[in-house]
């Protein structure tokens, strides 16, 4: 039997397994993200951890240049220092205006207005209740889109361009740095991803700005809630979803013509913009207050939606001041007469244009037959129901199908003396009352003052209506004249297709 000192005298064995754990993390923690990820899971097998845990100490293993208050990438995520005297916001704003148009050429100069008051809109989050999406759109490749993103990137509250990026890191993103996002090439990455939509989508009110995902913490799944809110711009060729799309303020880019000219972008644009970013900064935080405590709100024009989104524009141009009134109602009237029918739901679409068969038929019938409504709207031009299947046209099913979601279904009844399925007008004239939005004229300046202090969405019955014999087939829609300067209405005659009633 061996005594202590016997054991003292056998040769020594080191235990490695510490010190090989170690190494093996080391040496992941100098792989790039592909390389790991395509060794993460024998790595974890032969140290016999789970991949999680490998995950956490091969991040804990990562050199990293970050803000060791907050984790934000020291070189990317800007602490802005605000401008040292009071900012006369009016002149700022015309320097940012100068600033945009110098680089692309803008669709209008609504655009460019539009924009203008967005980045000075991203200094002020924690004032709004909803805050749009900036959508830059072209009809094809070179058009400046992404020197677009770069100039607003320059003047933007802590601007970050990325050209493509999971929905995780999307959300991680805003959650840990608070950036204003801005994302190119849009077309190729975004449109088909369904998590990234409801990603963007849930970011446009601050109250439904959060996603939940389940994270491991200490061993336990726990669901963890993630903020999505945070100022973003979306560039691309062509359209997104019409869920996105709805939620954004549209900005169209040309391509140059020869004899048009643009600087070129300098190098430093970001650095030379330093001083803007920071007076902006302090114009914001000086304007808050007044800003916040705005009721401000757009003329109605028949879609809640846009409304809502020009709502912080209207409030920063009436803080503003000067010609920035007059401009974002410009620029709200042209968006809203821009919104192309066609890009509305198939049904919408199809409510409106019977709507119009109503409204235009000699004696203005209370009933038309169903294969007569087929007919016209086959007869329809730059509308899709001649070819709406595979190049064949629509039936008398189609229309059945699209409009029962509207409550309206064919009734047979009698019709010049033979009994035959029809639509009634009554009962089209009601779900395109409702549902088939109307367009906003421009609004002077005067009006627009006018409009700026009235906070109702459901206002008083003192508007009338401008004169028009056909309301839903005109291109300008609704005219609004106030009669009291605080007041506004949407209150139209019970018969809205009768074109005496609106005379």
């Amino acid at each position: 039997m061996m005594d202590g000192d016997d054991w003292d005298d056998l040769p020594k064995v080191e235990d490695t397994s510490s010190v090989d754990a170690q190494a093996e993390i080391q040496r992941l923690a100098g792989l790039s993200p592909a390389a790991y990820e395509t060794e993460r899971k024998n790595a974890a097998i032969r140290l016999g951890w789970r991949a999680s845990v490998l995950d956490r100490e091969v991040e804990k293993a990562r050199p990293r240049d970050l803000d060791k208050d907050e984790g934000k990438p020291a070189d990317l995520i800007e602490e802005l220092e605000p401008w040292h005297d009071p900012v006369e916001g009016a002149s700022l704003a015309e320097e940012i205006r100068d600033r945009l148009r110098a680089h692309v050429v803008f669709g209008t100069d609504a655009d460019v207005d539009c924009a203008t008051l967005w980045v000075l809109g991203t200094y002020l989050m924690d004032t709004w209740r909803l805050w749009p999406r900036l959508l830059i759109t072209s009809p094809t490749r070179a058009c400046g889109k992404s020197t677009l993103l770069e100039v607003i990137d320059a003047l933007a509250h802590r601007g970050f361009i990325v050209s493509n990026a999971s929905s995780a890191a999307i959300f991680r993103a805003i959650e840990a740095w608070k950036p204003t996002l801005l994302l190119d090439e849009a077309d190729t990455w975004m449109k088909q991803n369904e998590e990234l939509a409801g990603i963007l989508n849930s970011g446009h009110s601050r109250r439904a700005a959060r996603v939940i995902r389940v994270q491991e913490i200490n061993g336990e799944h726990v669901p963890t809630p993630f903020s999505t809110w945070c100022p973003m711009v979306i560039a691309g060729i062509g359209s997104q979803r019409d869920t996105l799309m709805s939620r954004c303020i549209l900005i169209g880019l040309r391509r140059k013509l020869p004899e048009e000219t643009v600087d070129r972008m300098p190098v430093d644009l970001h650095e030379q913009m330093l001083r803007v970013r920071r007076q902006i900064a302090r114009w914001a935080a000086d304007t808050a207050i007044r800003i916040g405590a705005m009721a401000d709100e757009p003329p109605v024009c028949g879609n809640d939606r846009l409304q809502d989104n020009f709502t912080p524009l209207w409030r920063l141009a009436a803080a503003l001041g000067g010609a920035w009134p007059d401009r974002i109602a410009t620029a709200y009237a042209g968006q809203s007469q821009s919104q192309d029918d066609s890009e509305e739901p198939a049904g919408v679409m199809m409510l409106h244009d019977i709507a119009e068969l109503f409204a235009t038929r000699t004696g203005r019938p209370d009933r038309i037959a169903s294969s007569e409504i087929v007919a016209d709207l086959i007869g329809l031009e730059d509308r899709p129901w001649a070819e709406w299947r595979h190049g064949k046209p629509l039936t008398s099913t189609t229309v059945a199908k699209l409009m029962k979601p509207f409550g309206i279904k064919a009734k047979v009844l009698k019709l010049n003396g033979t009994s035959t399925r029809v639509y009634l007008r009554s009962e089209v004239e009601a779900a395109a009352a409702r549902y088939t939005a109307s367009k906003c004229n421009p609004v002077t300046l005067q009006q627009n003052q006018q409009v700026s202090g009235t906070p109702k969405r459901n206002p008083d019955p003192e508007v009338t209506l401008a004169q028009s014999d056909n309301p839903l087939k005109s291109n300008t829609g609704y005219g609004v004249t106030l009669s009291d300067p605080g007041a506004m209405s949407t209150t139209a005659p019970d018969d809205p297709f009768d074109p005496d009633d609106w005379k």
